[in-house]
């Protein structure tokens, strides 16, 4: 039988050997090519910074953060099995470098346009916060967003100049003692509603005893939850001493909050007052205007047209007629 010749270092098994070398070799350098590397490199840097970002806008974002808590409290129970399957290979493609992945990369562009994204996101977040701060400074200073500690009569006052403005109003009496803590704690949960509600004005209303002013406001009793609208007393309701003692936040939730909505006196809004008063005037100097144009009066009080439509008197007056009375005794 012939038998297939073996390999006995010849030129030919040399040369077999070296064309798979060859092969391997080629394989090797293409898996550490310098131009895919650089590639790599630079999609790991895009990567780190997309996720850079990704986080700076998560920890500044509520509506995040809020679906993060309740899909923590709210988490379905799991109904998988309790094996766990394994992963799935996943297959890294080789990608054909394009004429742009060619181009030298650059590392201090990318730190740059790094530095310069997170620039931009804190300085507009700075203009934002700075903005915020503004605005709730100008409403503290005019009433809104905190609860204003006055005497009752100056309530009455404020109520008298500016009605447009609903208010809720807590009435105690001065010197009572027994009430220092449930003070404390009432101011807190008012405070957080006037934040809520920047269009109504939330007070502590501090009354003497026997004072007049809480006949007015038709007050029967005091610690009293009083709500005003229009400068009026719409409705009041009594606090138990004994109920604000032992759950007083339940209490304002489940009760106190939706009585206040209830009387329409909770507004997200505030109202320009000053701006209503200037188109009032204006309304009222207009209407002044059109009042003068329309109206006629020719003078005469014995005429019964002296506000009709517009006419003349043409007969002579009582000075003519006097003067003509004196040429003619003069004349004689």
């Amino acid at each position: 039988m012939a038998t297939a010749p073996k390999c006995d270092g010849t030129s030919l098994c040399s040369h077999e050997h070296n064309s798979n070398d060859t092969t391997d070799l080629n394989e090797l350098d293409l898996a550490f090519d310098p131009t895919l590397a650089s590639c790599c490199e630079r999609d790991e840097r895009e990567y780190k910074k997309a996720m850079k970002l990704k986080a700076l806008l998560k920890a500044h974002d509520p509506t995040s953060s809020a679906v993060q808590m309740r899909q923590q409290l709210f988490k379905p129970p799991s109904t998988s099995p309790s094996h766990s399957l394994k992963p799935a290979c996943q297959t890294q493609q080789i990608r054909q470098p394009s004429v742009s992945d060619t181009e030298p990369y650059s590392d201090e562009s990318d730190d740059s346009d790094d530095g310069f994204g997170v620039e931009a996101i804190m300085a507009a977040r700075r203009e934002q916060l700075q903005q915020q701060y503004e605005i709730a400074a100008q409403n503290m200073a005019d009433g809104y967003g905190v609860v204003l500690e006055k005497a009752l009569s100056q309530l009455v006052q404020e109520l008298q100049d500016e009605p447009e403005i609903p208010r809720v109003a807590l009435v105690v009496m001065s010197g009572s003692t027994n009430f220092s803590d449930i003070l404390e704690n009432m101011r807190s949960e008012m405070t957080a509603a006037a934040q809520r509600f920047l269009g109504t004005k939330f007070y502590i209303a501090i009354a003497k005893h026997n004072d007049d002013m809480l006949r007015q406001l038709r007050l029967t009793s005091a610690p009293t939850l009083a709500v005003f609208r229009r400068g009026d007393c719409v409705d009041s309701v009594a606090l138990d001493l004994k109920t604000l003692v032992t759950k007083l936040s339940i209490y304002w939730e489940a009760h106190l909050l939706p009585w206040l909505n209830k009387c329409n006196v909770l507004v997200t809004e505030r109202q320009d007052c000053e701006k209503r008063k200037s188109n009032i005037r204006k309304e009222k100097r207009v209407d002044e205007n059109e009042n003068e144009q329309e109206g006629f009066d020719c003078g005469v009080e014995s005429c019964r047209l002296r506000f009709g439509y517009e006419h003349e008197h043409v007969g002579t007056s009582q000075q003519t007629k006097n003067e003509i009375a004196a040429w003619r005794h003069s004349s004689t």
